[in-house]
């Protein structure tokens, strides 16, 4: 209990200082923090389905629970921390960027299984998965090819 602590307490912290670091030093927004954790996780929620098909749900879930969200979550923190000091100025724009990041892959994760349990057709969940982590890659290409003025 005690190392699971510790872990949350690195991967909140780490990030912070890390955007504190980088925001100090002016370096370019790119973005791709969250979503590589992303799909980092959710990679790992494919491999733990594939891998045992009876546990692998079980797995899976506690996988993210425990480990898959707080450092989605960290990544998150990360996100908002770089885009409050990029976008200083315009913070409409900043809030609307990081909703993008959380909503974007939310919405299409809750359209995909709504559909999915609609039709009864649970061999597309690997679809939606890749779909999310699809999505989360729009902010960071907005990000990289629309604010060059950053």
């Amino acid at each position: 209990m005690a190392l699971y602590l510790v872990f949350l307490l690195l991967v909140i912290l780490s990030p912070i200082l890390l955007a504190i670091n980088l925001n100090r030093r002016r370096i370019r927004l790119l973005g791709l923090y969250a979503p590589v954790v992303f799909t980092l996780c959710m990679l790992k929620v494919i491999e733990s389905n594939i891998r045992l098909t009876e546990s692998g749900s079980l797995e899976a879930s506690l996988l993210m629970f425990f480990y898959g969200f707080p450092l989605i979550i960290g990544s998150l923190i990360f996100t908002l921390i770089r885009l409050r000091f990029v976008y200083q100025k315009k913070i409409w724009k900043a809030l609307l960027i990081f909703l993008s990041y959380i909503f974007g892959p939310l919405l299409v994760g809750v359209l995909g299984l709504s559909v999915v349990m609609l039709f009864q057709l649970h061999q597309v969940i690997f679809v939606v998965i890749i779909l999310m982590i699809l999505v989360s890659y729009l902010p960071p290409i907005y990000l990289y090819y629309f604010d060059r003025d950053q």
